[in-house]
């Protein structure tokens, strides 16, 4: 399966906004931008969207929803996460 380029506009957010997405992206070991399309795949599979994989195909487990990684995402995200 090859890959596509995803294009995305510029987004302006707020400073505390942006620092609480690179540390957690940072924690999780990934960059920023994995961190948000990892979060957006597994909102779209828990929606029901079907798809074979994010980066590589099978890297999303069966597609089922992950919620507790999107729940301590959201939560890293927040900064009311536990490091």
């Amino acid at each position: 399966m090859a890959t596509a380029q995803l294009f995305l506009s510029g987004a302006r957010v707020t400073p505390d906004f942006r620092e609480a997405l690179h540390d957690a992206a940072n924690r999780a070991g990934i960059t920023p931008n994995e961190f948000v399309i990892t979060a957006a795949a597994e909102k779209l599979a828990e929606r029901g969207a079907s798809f074979r994989g994010v980066f590589r195909p099978g890297d999303m487990r069966d597609h089922r929803p992950r919620r507790d990684l999107s729940q301590r995402l959201i939560s890293d995200v927040a900064g009311t996460g536990r490091s």
